[in-house]
């Protein structure tokens, strides 16, 4: 009933409303957000329009809202567009975006199947649901999808570049490159292909191609903090200690919440000769959930055994990728101590159960290799 009622007051105000001769192009062109949403509302409250162009009102206002970062308004505004016309598609498939940046992934799957469903050659709903699948975990499902996003649309550059992600996790990384390598040659100016690409020659244990790669993301994006923190791991394993402080400074300053940048600043510093900052760090940091953990290991507040054990209770989800971290931040922490032969097993350990597209992995492979023993 209150529903209802509401419905009834909406409709009395928008019966009093009247759009603007070029609310039209106003609300649908590329107008800046205030304007294309007054536009769009004029539009929606405006009770001699068509339903069909209160609908594209509704989705276009909620486009507006979500650029904006104003997800509620937006769902609202989506969910009233599909009660208008239930058979629009990109209605469905603009919400499922919503629910993916809310976590509701089999929501969003809803979403994306009935836009595939209303629409079939729709590139970008297969393209978001893969971005789904992938989000819970489903790998191959995830590849499917975005292989079909590509029959539909082969110079569909955010594709290939994700598939090539889903790839790597798979650990097949020749075809891996090869969707990269594709997406870069559609926009060779899009860091995420170089930086993905990265961990694939990394994986396959090509490091000049990695550093190459790593160095042209940030080249193309200085504030894209992924490739500081992987190429600072290269240069500290070559024992580059300068070069490896550089960059993970840059991390952590560009990402100060990220407990993994500030471990590396701290170690990086410490190896060439100063006291570190983590404690420092902390402050910014969210020591309640992992990776805390390894960052109370090198504080002194928590023990390698403590820390693997919590690696050990993680959710299935999560623990093969804590255990890793575990092993190979707790053959640094021994490293750092000078115990070498405490060290060691443990960076066996992360060579050998890391995921190959892990940096620990590579890590504790140059490592290693240092030392003439392998894994």
């Amino acid at each position: 009933m209150g529903r209802q009622a509401l419905a009834s007051v909406i409709v009395l105000i928008a019966l009093g409303t009247q759009a603007l001769a070029g609310d039209s192009e106003d609300c649908g062109g590329a107008s800046a957000g205030s304007l294309r949403i007054a536009a769009c509302t004029r539009i929606i409250e405006d009770g001699t329009q068509s339903p069909g162009s209160r609908t594209t009102a509704y989705r276009n206002r909620a486009n507006t809202w979500m650029d904006s970062g104003d997800n509620d308004r937006a769902m609202a505004d989506y969910d009233n567009a599909i009660a208008l016309d239930p058979n629009d598609a990109d209605a469905y498939n603009d919400r499922g975006l919503i629910w993916l940046d809310k976590g509701e992934n089999n929501s969003a799957i809803n979403d994306f199947d009935r836009a595939i469903e209303l629409d079939p050659g729709k590139a970008s709903a297969y393209y978001n649901r893969g971005l789904a699948w992938a989000y819970k975990g489903d790998n191959a499902r995830a590849i499917v999808d975005y292989s079909r996003a590509i029959e539909l649309n082969p110079t569909y550059m955010q594709a290939y570049n994700n598939r090539g992600f889903v790839l790597n996790r798979r650990g097949q990384f020749d075809r891996a490159i090869a969707d990269f390598d594709k997406a870069i040659s559609l926009d060779p100016k899009h860091p995420f292909a170089y930086n993905n690409r990265a961990i694939s020659w990394g994986a396959k244990g090509d490091a000049e191609r990695a550093m190459a790669d790593y160095s042209q993301a940030i080249t193309l994006n200085p504030t894209y903090v992924n490739p500081y923190g992987s190429r600072g791991i290269y240069y500290f394993y070559d024992g580059d200690v300068a070069k490896a402080q550089a960059d993970f400074a840059a991390a952590a300053e560009l990402a100060p919440h990220n407990a993994y940048f500030a471990i590396w600043a701290d170690l990086a510093e410490r190896h060439g000769g100063g006291i570190g900052h983590l404690r420092q760090a902390t402050n910014k940091l969210d020591m309640t959930s992992w990776p805390a953990p390894l960052v109370r290991m090198f504080l002194g507040e928590q023990t390698p055994e403590a820390v693997l054990a919590s690696a050990d209770d993680s959710p299935p989800g999560t623990k093969r990728g804590n255990l890793c971290d575990a092993n190979l931040y707790i053959a640094e922490f021994h490293w750092l101590k000078g115990s070498t032969d405490k060290a060691l097993p443990y960076y066996q350990r992360a060579a050998n159960d890391c995921p190959h597209d892990f940096i620990e992995y590579v890590a504790a492979g140059k490592r290693l290799h240092a030392l003439g023993i392998s894994p």
